[in-house]
């Protein structure tokens, strides 16, 4: 068994898929963990089964696509005197559809939780990192965020705002200690694509497929070595280097084709 760490490390979306896996790897490595989600049952089951390894566990089940809930979190850690070490902004979700067709409210949860709560964590948590001297934050983009997706044009574009804000605040770091990682999965077998409603698209049926661990495994790896920029896959690897070659309107229609719902 892995010695305890005096560090923490706060998960966000910390009850399926990548989070998931990202929160049994830091269990498993002695880190003190923060794990946020809606599903209070499930924060519940799974603060029991880490409780197998010499760590504390904090559980808050919230939804983050609240602001007022991220608020809550944070100062409530504060007032608690919990220091975060480690950053995972994994929540988020997707919509496949026609623009014109989904729900604003729906939308707008989406906008708040994939951009707004990421941003307002990524600052807070960064600035105390910085005052101590160390930091490591991992934002969950995509490789959605290398191309406009029409049929799911707000999801990718909330994933090339989160590429884009890593990469700049990284830089904005340089000497801190304190390190931006943007991790850019593809195809992940996880409930995403059941929630956005996406398992049908030509893209979940021709683009290879990961499991959530293998995205998580190498995630944690691109934290722990201060990599900017992580795309899993070596297809998807290429298919991000083509869009660098690709015209952006054959690139759109491309996208399209792929994203189109069946």
């Amino acid at each position: 068994m892995k010695q305890p760490s005096s560090q923490t490390a706060l998960v966000t979306g910390a009850t399926e898929g990548i989070g998931l896996e990202l929160t049994r790897i830091f269990a498993h490595n002695g880190f003190n963990l923060v794990l946020v989600a809606r599903n209070e049952s499930k924060l519940i089951k799974i603060a029991e089964e880490l409780s197998a390894h010499p760590i504390s566990v904090a559980i808050y089940p919230k939804d983050l696509s609240v602001l007022a809930n991220a608020e809550f979190i944070y100062n409530d850690l504060q007032s608690k005197n919990i220091g975060i070490d480690y950053l995972v902004n994994n929540a988020g979700f997707g919509i496949n559809d026609s623009f014109l067709e989904i729900n604003w409210q729906k939308e707008l949860d989406m906008y708040n939780l994939n951009m707004i709560t990421l941003s307002y964590f990524t600052k807070v948590f960064a600035r105390r990192m910085k005052e101590k001297g160390f930091g490591r934050i991992l934002n969950v983009a995509s490789i959605a965020a290398f191309q406009p997706g029409p049929y799911m044009a707000g999801y990718c574009a909330t994933k090339a705002f989160v590429l884009s804000l890593s990469q700049a605040i990284n830089h904005e770091l340089k000497g801190s200690n304190v390190t931006v990682s943007a991790l850019c999965p593809g195809v992940t077998d996880s409930l995403f694509h059941e929630v956005a409603q996406s398992k049908k698209t030509a893209m979940s049926k021709l683009m290879a497929h990961a499991t959530p661990k293998e995205v998580a495994e190498y995630g944690y790896k691109l934290i722990m070595r201060r990599k900017p920029i992580g795309i899993y896959g070596l297809s998807n690897k290429i298919m991000v280097f083509t869009t660098r070659l690709t015209p952006r309107k054959m690139l759109t229609a491309l996208s399209g084709k792929m994203l189109k719902p069946e």
